[in-house]
């Protein structure tokens, strides 16, 4: 038996033994992904230390999830007893399996791989058993695997055939276990590109189609289908039809009521089996139609379906041609690698101005706000101008204090940038500070007034909303968007949209087709600013009011702007220059040269470094006014210029430019009066007119 002082001595060594533990800690883990978990219960008292790894170290699909082959790695040291083996575990109920082993003489340090295929988010723990046979505590991290795409199927395609009158919704499946949230990245209907939304089968014409989609995940994995169907009618469908033309207003009332009580006729004789009577019914429904409707889709429509009606009371129909779906995997969205500004002010050797990058936020925060900055940075070098970004959590690239301390001081700056400096002045925020506070506010209006240029992005209308100065300098304060679908890829709340290129002729749209598809997050704002600003791009409302990445608005559409919503615009504002984009929430925007140019040319402009034509009826109201207020403009001419402001103005808002540009060209007459006010206030009157004329004629045109 040992005695006190030798069982002492024996437990001193083994203590000594256990402080030559090493434990090797992986790096190259994501934090995000690695979690050290609670201990399990071990066997005995642990000798041995493990530590894992993922090949490749960051997920290679979007949104933290992979969707390819995963290697853990692991490695474990006991200097002391050696290493017998190491052991990991597919989800904390799972039993241990042995990842690699080794034979006497044990090695120190063990080391083996496993490619881990189990699909979906999976806590892997993993441990090492030294050669005395100790079990080290449960170590856990977390992988998430999705290699498979999404399923798309269109239920009311029965046997590749549908009706005239039903409307298309495809079902999207992410077959479990799976990062989930299909999007629907693109869409065609017969090889032209539409937005994603549900289809009607009324406007398709009776024959084959082709339903198109490009659907991915959470995880990026993207697949497409298409699906070939044959759109058939019926009776029933063409008086469906007729009753719809009707209640739209698109065929009137009493040709529809002969039109279905001789499309009746035609059935009865149908169903009767007198195919001579059906089929003369038939030819008379045609002749009516055509005789009693213009040319286009409505008459196209029901002298189709009428067409479609003969050939089967015939027996004449086509044979069907081929239907079905075809799969094909496709490449889906990246993950886009996080990036940072460089740090400190830039002092590039070819500079010619210096612009302000603002960003700090005491709201909301877009992640789009790195990229953006390190975009800005990158175009200073490019284009010959310094950057200076405040916004504290961009250390250490930022300022270290606020620059907006007077006007004096930011007179510095040519142009200032709001990007998505969001704070909680908005109802639907966590009630914070202002973005600006009193003092810095005044610093930046007396900026503004002497001449200083703003660029308003995105969430730049998600702040102050508390100061109308704000909103009338950057065009409307936000109130909402629609939901998206995490599957986008890099951007949860995105959806696709067409937008509208209004006005071509501005350096920041030129570059631009007159309508174009986007996936972005969409802004309804508390106010339609389009009385007070030069559009340059709007939101075709039409184009994802049903979309079908927006909860349920294919079956309860959205609640937006009324069907006119601007998303980008120019103005000379109280002394200053404001552009504003309110697209550019989705990071991945600022990698795509079509949407970058809009933002750098606003850049340029608002720095005085290129000239827009961004005429406003604001502005020249304003102008009107100070002028008449002054006496350099008589009171006689500043009350007519001012009707005709305001008649040229609610034209335009009535799409009515010819009437406007009239009333416009009466603002030249009075400027070009003798007596009407001195030289230099006629002469200004008459440039912004002709701009306002000129700006009217390109929307007549387009």
């Amino acid at each position: 038996m040992l005695t006190r002082s030798a069982l002492r001595t024996r437990l001193t060594a083994h203590t000594r033994k256990r402080l030559l533990l090493r434990c090797v800690v992986a790096a190259a883990m994501p934090a995000a992904f690695l979690a050290i978990g609670s201990p399990a219960s071990a066997v005995d008292a642990a000798t041995a230390a493990s530590s894992a790894s993922l090949a490749p170290a960051a997920p290679s699909g979007t949104n933290g999830w992979y969707r390819g082959p995963v290697t853990l790695n692991l490695s474990a040291t006991d200097a002391v007893n050696g290493v017998q083996r190491i052991e990991y575990r597919l989800g904390n109920a799972a039993p241990f399996q042995t990842a690699v082993s080794a034979n006497a003489p044990l090695p120190s340090t063990l080391s083996g791989s496993v490619a881990l295929t189990q699909e979906g988010s999976t806590t892997v723990g993993y441990r090492a058993v030294s050669g005395d046979g100790s079990v080290e505590a449960t170590h856990t991290l977390t992988v998430r695997l999705d290699t498979v795409a999404p399923v798309v199927t269109w239920p009311s395609i029965v046997d590749g055939h549908v009706g005239h009158t039903a409307t298309l919704i495809p079902t999207r499946t992410d077959p479990a276990p799976a990062s989930g949230g299909v999007f629907v990245q693109r869409m065609w209907i017969d090889s032209n590109e539409v937005t994603p939304l549900p289809v009607t089968t009324s406007d398709l014409a009776t024959g084959a189609h082709t339903i198109s989609v490009v659907a991915n995940d959470t995880a990026g994995n993207a697949a497409r289908y298409d699906q070939t169907f044959i759109v058939t009618t019926s009776f029933a469908d063409l008086d469906s039809l007729i009753s719809g033309f009707v209640g739209s207003g698109d065929v009137p009332a009493d040709l529809g009521a002969s039109l279905r009580s001789t499309l009746a006729d035609a059935k009865t004789a149908a169903d009767g089996g007198n195919t001579n009577r059906a089929v003369a019914r038939l030819n008379q429904f045609r002749g009516n139609a055509q005789d009693g409707l213009a040319p286009g889709k409505v008459r196209n429509t029901l002298v189709g379906d009428d067409t479609y009606l003969i050939d089967k009371v015939r027996g004449t129909l086509p044979a069907d041609p081929p239907t079905g779906v075809n799969v094909t995997r496709v490449p889906g969205p990246d993950p886009i690698p996080a990036v940072a500004p460089s740090s400190g002010s830039t002092d590039f050797p070819n500079a010619k101005f210096r612009v302000l990058y603002f960003s700090a936020t005491k709201g909301f925060r877009h992640d789009h706000i790195p990229d953006t900055a390190a975009l800005v940075e990158q175009w200073g070098q490019e284009y010959g101008f310094n950057v200076d970004i405040w916004d504290p959590r961009l250390a250490p690239a930022s300022l270290p204090s606020t620059p907006f301390t007077s006007a004096a001081d930011l007179a510095k700056y040519k142009t200032i940038i709001f990007a998505s400096p969001v704070d909680g002045t908005n109802p639907n925020s966590s009630t914070d500070a202002d973005a600006l506070n009193a003092s810095e506010l005044a610093a930046f209006k007396g900026y503004i007034e002497a001449g200083g240029g703003y660029v308003g992005l995105h969430g730049a209308s998600d702040s102050i909303h508390n100061v109308p100065w704000y909103r009338d300098v950057v065009g409307a304060w936000f109130t909402n968007h629609p939901g998206g679908q995490n599957g986008e890829g890099t951007c949860g709340s995105c959806i696709n949209v067409r937008v509208n290129t209004e006005d071509g002729t501005n350096p920041a749209t030129a570059h631009l087709p007159k309508t174009w598809l986007a996936i972005d997050e969409l802004y309804n704002f508390e106010h339609n600013p389009r009385a007070d600003v030069h559009t340059l791009l709007s939101l075709d409302e039409s184009s994802y009011q049903r979309s079908l990445n927006s909860g349920n608005a294919a079956t309860n559409p959205l609640t937006l702007m009324g069907g006119d919503h601007p998303i980008s615009w120019c103005q000379q504002f109280d002394g200053g220059r404001e552009f504003s984009l309110i697209l550019g929430h989705d990071r991945a925007q600022y990698y795509r040269d079509s949407f970058t140019k809009i933002l750098l040319e606003g850049i340029k402009w608002t720095a005085g470094q290129t000239e827009a034509n961004c005429s406003t009826f604001r502005q020249t109201r304003s102008l009107i006014a100070d002028d008449a207020a002054a006496g350099s403009l008589s009171s006689d001419a500043a009350a007519s210029a001012t009707a005709l402001v305001n008649s040229a103005q609610a034209s335009y808002l009535n799409h009515d430019y010819n009437a406007a540009t009239s009333s416009v060209n009466g603002i030249i007459a009075v400027a070009g009066q003798d007596d009407a006010g001195t030289a230099a206030a006629r002469a200004e009157l008459d440039r912004q007119a002709r701009q306002l004329r000129d700006w009217m004629q390109t929307l007549k045109q387009s």
